[in-house]
């Protein structure tokens, strides 16, 4: 099986990097003037891998295939598109001109509104879409630090955006079945990951506003986050989608006094502060954009979202600190 990642950040490192060790011949898209470089390095990855209980700390050197350029007649079987949101919009052309006979997996945390944007591009015929729910973490230049979750309800969610349930995405389940990344087909993927984003966005916000890990788990703090959450939620419901009736969306409007301390006993579980931590520290404008592009959205679609809004200068302030600290710099 020939599979093709673009991109070779944490997420898409990490998939391919199990679907590699469980007989996928994978290949990686990256930078040409990068190309001789992960030719000759290939890429560090540190993993805390939870998938058994004791939990085991990995270190390696990940040496597949590295491309520069691609096309119709390489002969894979999927692309996986693990990417920032904002490259997206210069990829999707490409995508459609080369891909051939290729079933395209975008395996990542969309914006809301970059459904809509591969719809415009992509005929549905020629992907699908998933939400890499399994795993997490951070990277600096060449090193990758991710942890790989053990818990039930740690998924690879993927569907067609029609919601049928195709070969092709019973294929691409039986793969990561195989590599262990705890797959799971559903039927209304386009809600998820919509819904999923305003999780996102908000559990960011809360987590640069309390400050560090410890407090971010403080009852307070995750009240606030879910009340951020359901004002956005209202976003979706101004776009036909009923959060009540999504997972596990539906169950964040539990009452507080039950949605709280479960939330508290997820936060505590092994893996968890790295995850957040290395999202913020390791990819600053990706989830500076998280925030805005909700509250553009809030704009948008006229819902008053106050909770939400005050979020906005501890945002500001800790990605002007963040960016001074850590200039940006670019990476595939």
């Amino acid at each position: 099986m020939k599979i093709l990642v673009i991109g070779a950040g944490v997420i898409g490192t990490t998939y391919a990097w199990q679907l590699r060790k469980s007989g996928c011949e994978i290949t990686h898209l990256v930078r040409k003037q990068k190309i001789e470089s992960y030719i000759k390095e290939g890429i560090h990855i540190r993993c805390l891998d939870l998938r058994k209980s004791a939990g085991i700390l990995t270190e390696e050197s990940y040496q597949p295939n590295f491309v520069d350029d691609f096309s119709g007649n390489d002969g894979y079987k999927f692309i996986i598109v693990s990417v920032n949101s904002n490259q997206l919009e210069d990829l999707l052309p490409i995508l459609d001109t080369n891909s051939g006979d290729a079933t395209i997996i975008f395996l990542q945390n969309l914006r809301m509104g970059d459904d809509e944007l591969i719809g415009k591009i992509l005929d549905h015929t020629k992907y699908l879409i998933a939400y890499p729910f399994k795993t997490g973490g951070g990277r600096t230049e060449n090193v990758i630090d991710t942890v790989i979750f053990g818990m039930s309800f740690a998924n690879t969610v993927m569907g067609e955006v029609d919601g049928t349930v195709t070969e092709r995405v019973r294929d691409f389940y039986c793969l990561l079945k195989k590599a262990d990344m705890n797959p799971k087909i559903i039927t209304d993927i386009i809600p998820y990951v919509r819904t999923h984003y305003v999780w996102g966005a908000c559990c960011l916000a809360a987590y640069i506003k309390a400050g560090n890990y410890e407090k971010f788990k403080q009852a307070e703090i995750i009240k606030e986050s879910y009340l951020a959450m359901r004002e956005g939620w209202g976003i979706c419901e101004r776009q036909g989608i009923n959060p009540r009736k999504v997972a596990p969306t539906k169950y964040y409007y539990l009452p507080f006094f039950i949605l709280v301390p479960f939330t508290q006993w997820i936060y505590q579980q092994r893996g968890m502060q790295e995850m957040f931590e290395g999202h913020v520290q390791h990819s600053p404008e990706e989830m500076k954009d998280m925030y805005f592009t909700l509250l553009n959205r809030r704009e948008k679609y006229g819902i008053d979202m106050p909770v939400y809004k005050a979020y906005q200068p501890h945002i500001e302030e800790y990605f002007n600190r963040m960016e001074k600290t850590y200039p940006v710099v670019g990476h595939n």
